[in-house]
């Protein structure tokens, strides 16, 4: 068969301990049942699903950190890339610890600084580093490999998981949530003051 070429793999990154379900993109794919993907060594073969002639999916293995070059073959035999080779980036899991504040208002628009391991820049930089909010998904604004900033959203009263993720596949699920409350102003008093301001309301 004609040389196989791979030009491009999404998500590039996901965690050490493997599990991402990737789209390999390249040229010259036929569906076959010895179909294979490898992540550097040899070791890291995986089955590979047949979508189209250009492109494959796979689930990455378990492999150690940094870039690893993304090669698939026919026959789980000989294997091929692209010229400039593909490389996909295994990172250290993310992990959330805590939120802060815990308790914001439903109507949204509340900073979140959520703190814990393994927040990504370069997934930043990519724009695969995701916050979810009960079932809202934003961006999120790196600040350190500890901390990051989430942007809640309008939403019911109650508790909603926070969860983070480096790839915009794999989110963390360690238990952690903030507690959603509705505000509401009934009155103010006094009803009003001097444009130059300093009046005390309540």
């Amino acid at each position: 068969h004609a040389a196989l070429h791979v030009s491009g793999v999404a998500p590039p990154l996901g965690p050490e301990r493997g599990g991402t379900r990737v789209a390999v993109l390249g040229a010259g794919f036929r569906d076959a049942y010895t179909l294979r993907c490898r992540f550097d060594n040899a070791s890291s073969a995986v089955l590979a699903r047949y979508v189209d002639a250009s492109q494959l999916e796979c689930v990455t293995p378990l492999h150690s950190l940094g870039a690893k070059l993304v090669l698939v073959s026919m026959n789980a035999q000989q294997y091929s890339g692209g010229g400039g080779g593909v490389r996909y980036t295994y990172q250290a899991a993310a992990a959330v610890s805590s939120v802060s504040p815990s308790v914001v208002a439903a109507e949204g628009g509340t900073p979140v600084t959520v703190r814990g391991s393994g927040f990504s820049a370069a997934s930043e930089a990519l724009g695969y580093l995701l916050c979810r909010i009960g079932g809202v998904v934003r961006r999120a604004r790196w600040a350190s490999p500890t901390a990051l900033v989430c942007n809640t959203t309008r939403a019911a009263a109650g508790e909603a998981s926070v969860g983070v993720s480096n790839n915009g596949r794999e989110y963390t699920a360690d238990g952690v949530a903030v507690r959603l409350v509705s505000v509401r102003v009934q009155d103010v008093q006094p009803w009003s003051g001097p444009q130059l301001g300093s009046t005390v309301v309540s």
